[in-house]
């Protein structure tokens, strides 16, 4: 019982970490496309045909794409989320130091370890994942197979791709339709 409190802690941190990442970029990309949709905006005023002959069509288009985004962002509430799971992994932490201390398990702690899991919504396989793959040298159980590496470095490195994606693809589409 000791191990499962504590590693249900430990991936419930790294949930922690990728809802604020997640939080955190989002809200980037939607500052981002702003920012560009209104420098487009501004700039089609003086300059109409600068993308084609329908630099309105993608101006209108991309406030349309911006909106049903920042509704979607909005929705899926990764603030919130995160400091649900830090609150909830705090709660953990403090429930594994009661049953490291007191050398035993009781019933009661049972009970509450059953109401932390439902308080929030559970961790994903890959928080569990992630967090045993870059603390594997300080694990004494469930050390990650090789197979577990890979898929963490896979997910890791698509992640970055298609949000190196996100950010540039708007520049290259202006690059590619500039007149």
């Amino acid at each position: 019982m000791l191990d499962k409190v504590w590693f249900t802690y430990k991936a419930r941190i790294q949930a922690h970490h990728r809802l604020e990442w997640m939080d955190t970029h989002s809200q980037f990309l939607l500052v981002w496309y702003a920012i560009l949709g209104a420098a487009l905006a501004v700039v089609a005023i003086r300059y109409p045909t600068l993308l084609g002959k329908n630099t309105d069509i993608f101006g209108a288009i991309l406030s349309i794409a911006l909106l049903g985004v920042s509704l979607s962002v909005a929705n899926r509430d990764f603030r919130g989320r995160a400091l649900n799971m830090r609150k909830n992994y705090l709660a953990l932490q403090h429930l594994y130091n009661v049953i490291n201390t007191r050398n035993a398990i009781q019933s009661e702690d049972i009970v509450k370890y059953d109401e932390l899991m439902n308080d929030v919504e559970n961790h994903r396989a890959m928080d569990d994942k992630t967090f045993r793959v870059r603390n594997a040298s300080q694990l004494t159980s469930r050390k990650p197979r090789r197979r577990e590496y890979f898929q963490v470095y896979f997910f890791t490195v698509f992640k970055y791709v298609i949000l190196f994606i996100f950010y540039t693809t708007p520049v290259i589409v202006a690059w590619y339709l500039y007149e």
